[in-house]
């Protein structure tokens, strides 16, 4: 069973991520996009946590990239991108200034702040990814306050949809996992909750969500309209041409 549980954590997340997709037609683009970035940084990323983190086996073995990889970046990035626009049924136009430019930069700091800090300080590479969310999502308010709600909702809401794959898959299907494959057991920082459930994983889907639920909307430069902005969009058409139009005479 250990060797399909982080392809089973994968499939059991691709659920919520089908309905958002299902549902939202208009949100179908926007997490194409980001999924398959994710599923790419996945490769990345589980090479940084796979050396101090956790090393869970694999449908290729204890490999240093698998398939699994990709299909955990690709499901969670979807939902953590989408999940406040899909559970209020947010419609956001670009209204603020574009900072795609800008948020490549932040990106290539994310990645160079994990080399220094994990290789050359050795801080856990979970801390230094959840630090870096933290300092990300900061940075993005003080730009873009008005993603304050978003950010701190898509943190909350990303772990409240991971909560029952965990609770099911940790606590009833594989209890022994963590034990097993999980390098801060036994540690300091090897806390779990809700039965088997990591804090440091819950920790990272906070984070990862807050930061990924504002950031889509920081590059690209939407916001919603407010109430009295859209009222003024719409066209009035005047009397007179309304009693033409219905031949009415006033």
């Amino acid at each position: 069973m250990d060797t399909y549980t982080y392809l089973l954590l994968s499939v059991m997340l691709f659920f919520p991520w089908l309905t958002m997709y299902g549902l939202r037609k208009s949100l179908r683009k926007k997490m194409l996009k980001v999924s398959i970035m994710g599923g790419l940084a996945g490769f990345v990323a589980e090479y940084w946590y796979f050396k101090d983190y956790w090393h869970p086996p694999t449908l290729m073995g204890q490999s240093i990239v698998s398939i699994e990889d990709f299909l955990f970046g690709f499901t969670i990035m979807g939902i953590a991108v989408s999940v406040y626009e899909f559970a209020f049924s947010v419609t956001k136009e670009q209204v603020y200034k574009k900072r795609k430019k800008l948020f490549g930069r932040m990106f290539l700091v994310g990645v160079i702040s994990l080399m220094l800090f994990n290789i050359v300080f050795g801080i856990n590479s979970i801390i230094v990814s959840c630090a870096v969310f933290v300092a990300f999502t900061i940075f993005i308010l003080i730009l873009r306050p008005d993603l304050l709600l978003q950010a701190i909702t898509s943190g909350v809401l990303t772990v409240l949809v991971v909560l029952p794959v965990y609770a099911l898959l940790f606590n009833v299907v594989n209890p022994s996992y963590w034990d097993s494959y999980w390098f801060l057991a036994r540690t300091k920082l090897g806390v779990t909750v809700l039965g088997n459930i990591p804090v440091t994983e819950l920790s990272w889907y906070f984070t990862l969500g807050s930061f990924v639920g504002a950031a889509h909307s920081f590059a690209s430069g939407r916001g919603r309209v407010k109430a009295e902005q859209a009222f003024n969009d719409i066209s009035i058409v005047p009397i007179d041409v309304i009693y033409d139009e219905v031949s009415i005479n006033p």
